[in-house]
């Protein structure tokens, strides 16, 4: 009875600890960042056909990131910033691109440390991006570097007070 006792105790935590470690599993420690711009795009299908728009996409400063003051200050992309977190005024969230680079919106250079949050995040595989295309300028030269940065999920998001 005892061994039986036992061995199901060892499994029990074994079977505990190995789901604790599972669900951070890919995910950073703690980091604070700023949201600093947003867009939303024509999602591409797997027959690469334009298929309906993206959800609002957001752009992520990380605090200190060598991209501050850079003409693109951002590290990463994510499409699940979870509404209400934030309250971002109307004029700030747009249903669009940038038409001259097909690039993101950036936040007035005022606001643009105005939105922390502090949150883990997952890189995502090239598999589990979101395909999208920003209108027609991403064949032009000097279009926006998307290639240049990952699309990213959160994880527990908390809003942090300037």
């Amino acid at each position: 009875m005892k061994r039986k006792t036992f061995l199901f105790a060892a499994i029990s935590l074994l079977l505990l600890l190995g789901g604790a470690g599972c669900e951070k599993e890919g995910y950073s420690d703690y980091v604070e960042g700023y949201i600093v711009a947003s867009f939303q795009a024509d999602k591409i299908g797997e027959d690469g056909i334009a298929s309906g728009r993206t959800p609002i996409g957001f752009c992520i400063l990380l605090e200190n990131s060598k991209n501050e003051n850079s003409n693109y200050p951002i590290d990463f992309y994510t499409f699940n910033l979870p509404d209400g977190l934030l309250d971002f005024p109307k004029e700030l969230i747009v249903s669009g691109c940038n038409g001259n680079n097909c690039g993101p919106i950036f936040f007035p250079e005022n606001k643009r440390t105005s939105y922390k949050i502090r949150f883990n995040y997952k890189v995502l595989k090239e598999s589990e991006n979101m395909n999208f295309v920003c209108g027609p300028c991403t064949a032009m030269e000097h279009s926006f570097p998307w290639k240049n940065y990952s699309e990213i999920l959160l994880k527990s998001i908390v809003k942090l007070e300037k």
